[in-house]
Order: structure tokens, then C-alpha cells, then sequence
């Protein structure tokens, strides 16, 4: 809707200016959109920036236009104001009208792929895998909201030495059928590379475990200890809000044949080389390291198959997107160079930094990580005391179901709100942090419409007199809604929402403090407001995959 003022603006000064502009936003004083085309107009025109500007302003026929109140020359810069009146009526009918809908994008044809988490099944998932999981499911929501035909992927990583390992390890060590099924698995893991340190000689059936089952023993064995690590692995995705449309399993593209397949192309290529293992000389794609494809006992790696799997997504989709932590980069500078080489579609990458904890480097090999359900545990906990602090008047189940969903959201809300490129070093007081810059901030402001609502539902007609500073600024925040989804879509820039967010609660809990809602002149005009309000916010946490929480 904001797009729609942008629009006149553009149209306004397009019709008296023949060069370029820009357009920003000035404080708040001074307009809703303001220009310095003047300034750089002086220099050429040797005449002053606010002379320049009264000229331009003179030439504009200011009744062809809905949305603009009024223009100023401020001492050069040319400022434009919004009529709230009709800017606000028209944005509450058009959020009310499509509700649900208000902000998301045309329906498209494209279709689109997002690998994201695709931990390995060698143990639950840890604050290093939570990130990647987080942003990837936020995204294929984002581009859902946005249009977009998005299918999500886990890629299970169930070749190479890992496996083996867990194969190895479970002919030695019990698996405990109390624990959860990821932390069973752990524990096996964990004693298996012990035994291997310790027990150097027994690294032969390690690799022969590896041989035979690229070789197609072993399969059963070895689906059946990762689906048992999966299914822990789903409950606490499940936990999350966080659902996979597909588990793509890297062993059937080796025994499907696909892997050859490509090992095949990629001979025939001029980057391919033997020299007791077959590998790719990338150095024409700047890339130093070689890309090793089989080793000398005839044994894929991992980026073998990799490629394989991105040969399948190039083939059956259009966009495709994978979520990788910062340790990947130049897997993925060498998997973009191998799918030139293939003439193949080329992904897009997301690759974010870690999670910073206490303990230091995490190792899955030595049992060194906090668990995401030892996280998700630890934010129910501390949401509940905080819950209990401040609503005494709450039944004991309502606090719990309450605590469930703002921990697990606020644990969520955390980590996508950084920037990828950004790392986070891990603070419980900012997780929770009821002020400012969190979700109970934000729930908070949400909660306090419902309790609004609900004594007084929004009239459906409504009447609006002078609008105050906190009113436009709150109806302006509304209102860029659709322009902040289509340009966090285009990006592929989730935080861009989270951070919407937060303007939005702060805007409405300034608003809320200052002006006056049931029992004043302008009561309709601002339950229609606050509804509208709500509304936004519900779109936003549906992309984020939080659940409101009308009390808090």
C-alpha cells in the first residue's frame, strides 16, 4: 500500500523532471517521502538547491494525485506528505478485505527448491544445525507468502564414514531404547570414535564397511539406524514448527546409478584428472584445492554424490536455494563451478555463520554440543518463570501451554532475526527479554489488541478527524507490509520480516501508551486501526512459523 504514495511521488516529479531521483524517507517533521534532486541539479545548473526546488514545485499540478496532502521546499530538499485520511481508509478496507492474504504475492509458476538442516543421523540436532533449520524454514514460508510453489528438502547424508562408524559401533555397543532416538544414536557414535582413537587397527573395518556398502551390503542395515535417528530428529523439527516436504537420501543416487552417471560427464571433460584418485583441477574457476570425486580404493566422497543430487534438483526445478553454515563455502564455490562445467542450473546460496556457545567448539565425533532439545527445554523453563512472575492470576495449565509457545517462539524469533552473515553469540537474558528487541516484546504488543478487541470488536464503519503523529506512524508501518515481504522474498532475506516486526510492536506500543482507544471521539477509527494492526502481525509470525498468543 505505502507503494501506491512511492508510486504518485515517482509520477509526480517524473512529469517535471527529465533526470534521475532519488527517494528517501525524512524525519518525521519533515514529510513521508522527501527528495535532493534539487542538489544535484545546482551544480549543473549553477543556481541554488532552493531555488531550484520552488521551480520544480510551481510545475506540479498537486490535485492529480489521491494520496499526496501537500508538498514543501525545505531549504532544497522537495518533502511530500500523505493524506492519512484517505491513505488510512482505503489501507483498513484493503487489510480487512483480504485479511489472511494482505501482503502476499501473485501466484507464480516457478518452482522452488530449499535445502535446509540435513544434519547428519549420527546424533540429535545441535545449536550448529538450529540456524541453518530456522532460516530455511522461515524462507520456503516467506516464498509461499510471496507466491512462490516452494518444496522443502532434508538431504540425509547416509554414505561415508560416519555411517560406517555407526554400523561399526553398534556390533559393540548396545543401543539404549529409553533415551530419545537421535540421543541413543549419539551415545553409540560417541563410544565408536572412542574405540576407533584407541584402537587404531580396527580403522580397517571401518573402511571395508564403507566399500561393501557402496557396493549395495548393508543397505537395509544401515536405513534402518538412520530412519531410527530420524525419527528423533523429526519430533524435535516437529517441536520447532518446522516440516519437511521430502527426505532425499544421498545412497540413492549411488545406487540408482545417477552418481556414475555424472562421474561419466564429468570425464569427458577437460577439468577432469587421474592421479591415483579421480579428481576436477577447478583453478580456471579460481579455485586452488581439487575436487576430489573417488578415492584410490574406488569409494565416492560426498560432493560426488552432492553433484548428483543438484543434477536431479537442476532437472525438476527453477529456483533452487540451499542453507549452508559458513564451514561449506567452498563446497559451494566448487559445486557452483562443477554445474557450470555440467551446463546445469546454478544454486543460490545462503551461508550463515554459527552459534557461539559457552563450551566452546562443537564436535558431534566427541559429544561436545548443546542439543536443540536441551535449548527448546531451557527457553520453556525460563519463559514459564517469567510467565509465573507476571500473571500470578493464571491457571497452572495455562501457564504451561503459554511458556510451550513463547519459549519455543522466542527461541526461534532469536536466532532468525540476525542476518545470516552475522554471528550469534548465544545470551538467555536477550531470549527472553520482555522490553525491547525480542518475542515476548512483540507477543506482548499483540496480546494487548486482543484484550482491546475483545471488549470492543472494530466498528464496520468509521469516521477519522485529525490524525495524530503516533496514529500516522502506525498506519505508515501498516501499510509497508507488502513492500517489505516482496523485497525480503526477492532477497532471501527472512530477517528483513523479524525485524519488520519489531518496528511494529515498538510503533503500536508507542501509539497504545499515548492515544486514548475505547471511550474516545476517534474510538472506531482506532479499533479499525489496531485490528489492521493485528492482522499484519499475524501474516508476519505465520511466515516466521510462531503462533500468536492473544495472552501473555
Amino acid at each position: 500500500m505505502f507503494e501506491r504514495f512511492e508510486e504518485e511521488v515517482k509520477s509526480c516529479l517524473k512529469s517535471v523532471l527529465d533526470v534521475d531521483f532519488t527517494l528517501e524517507e525524512p524525519k518525521e517533521k519533515f514529510g513521508d517521502l522527501s527528495t535532493n534532486v534539487a542538489f544535484k541539479l545546482a551544480k549543473s545548473l549553477k543556481r541554488k538547491p532552493v531555488e531550484i526546488a520552488e521551480e520544480i514545485l510551481n510545475k506540479i499540478n498537486i490535485r492529480k494525485y489521491k494520496y499526496i496532502h501537500k508538498i514543501e521546499n525545505i531549504n532544497g530538499y522537495i518533502n511530500f506528505h500523505i493524506d492519512y485520511n484517505k491513505f488510512a481508509k482505503d489501507l483498513i478496507l484493503e487489510v480487512k478485505n483480504k485479511g489472511k492474504l494482505f501482503g502476499s504475492g501473485l501466484k507464480t509458476r516457478k518452482r522452488v527448491v530449499i535445502e535446509h538442516t540435513s544434519a547428519n543421523p549420527d546424533g540429535p540436532l545441535h545449536v550448529g544445525h538450529l540456524r541453518n533449520a530456522i532460516i530455511g524454514d522461515s524462507l520456503a514460508r516467506l516464498l509461499r507468502f510471496n507466491g512462490y510453489e516452494v518444496e522443502t528438502h532434508y538431504y540425509v547424508n547416509d554414505m561415508g564414514r560416519q555411517v560406517a562408524i555407526l554400523l561399526f559401533g553398534l556390533k559393540k555397543f548396545p543401543l539404549d531404547k529409553k533415551k530419545k532416538n537421535d540421543h541413543a544414536i549419539a551415545d553409540v557414535y560417541v563410544k565408536a570414535n572412542k574405540y576407533l582413537e584407541e584402537n587404531s587397527e580396527a580403522e580397517k573395518e571401518v573402511r571395508e564397511i564403507m566399500k561393501k556398502y557402496e557396493k549395495g551390503i548393508f543397505k537395509t542395515e544401515v536405513r534402518n539406524i538412520v530412519e531410527y535417528c530420524l525419527k528423533g530428529i523429526r519430533e524435535t523439527l516437529s517441536r520447532l514448527n518446522i516440516k519437511h516436504d521430502k527426505f532425499i537420501y544421498e545412497s540413492d543416487f549411488v545406487f540408482n546409478g545417477e552418481v556414475e552417471n555424472v562421474l561419466n560427464r564429468l570425464k569427458r571433460t577437460r577439468f577432469y584428472k587421474e592421479n591415483e584418485v579421480s579428481y576436477l583441477d577447478l583453478k580456471e574457476f579460481g579455485i586452488d584445492k581439487e575436487l576430489i570425486l573417488k578415492r584410490s580404493d574406488g569409494t565416492t566422497l560426498y560432493t560426488t554424490r552432492d553433484i548428483a543430487y543438484h543434477v536431479f534438483k537442476s532437472r525438476n526445478f527453477d529456483i533452487i536455494i540451499d542453507i549452508f553454515g559458513s564451514d561449506h563455502k567452498l563446497v559451494a564455490r566448487q559445486l557452483k563451478a562443477v554445474l557450470k562445467i555440467l551446463q546445469e542450473k546454478e544454486p543460490e546460496f545462503i551461508i550463515h555463520e554459527f552459534i557461539s556457545i559457552p563450551e566452546g567448539k562443537i564436535s558431534t565425533r566427541r559429544g561436545i554440543y548443546i542439543s536443540v532439545d536441551t535449548l527448546i527445554e531451557e527457553c520453556i523453563k525460563k519463559a514459564y518463570e517469567e510467565v509465573s512472575k507476571r500473571r500470578k492470576d493464571l491457571p497452572e495449565e495455562k501457564k504451561r501451554i503459554i511458556s510451550e509457545k513463547l519459549g519455543i517462539g522466542s527461541l526461534k524469533f532469536y536466532i532468525v532475526r540476525v542476518s545470516p552473515e552475522r554471528k550469534i553469540t548465544f545470551k538467555w537474558d536477550e531470549v527472553l527479554n520482555f522490553e525491547r528487541n525480542s518475542l515476548p516484546y512483540i507477543q506482548y504488543a499483540y496480546a494487548r489488541i486482543c484484550k482491546v478487541l475483545k471488549k470492543k470488536p472494530a466498528p464496520e464503519n468509521f469516521e477519522i478527524y485529525n490524525v495524530t503523529q503516533n496514529e500516522k506512524n502506525l498506519i505508515k508501518t501498516v501499510s509497508k507490509f507488502p513492500k517489505i515481504v516482496k523485497e525480503a522474498a526477492e532477497k532471501r532475506s527472512v530477517h528483513m520480516i523479524a525485524n519488520y516486526l519489531l518496528q511494529l510492536a515498538d510503533i503500536f506500543h508507542r501509539f497504545y501508551n499515548s492515544e486514548r482507544i475505547i471511550g474516545s471521539k476517534e474510538e472506531a477509527f482506532r479499533l479499525n486501526l489496531i485490528n489492521v494492526t493485528k492482522i499484519v502481525l499475524e501474516n508476519s509470525f505465520k511466515i516466521l512459523g510462531i503462533e500468536p498468543l492473544e495472552e501473555i
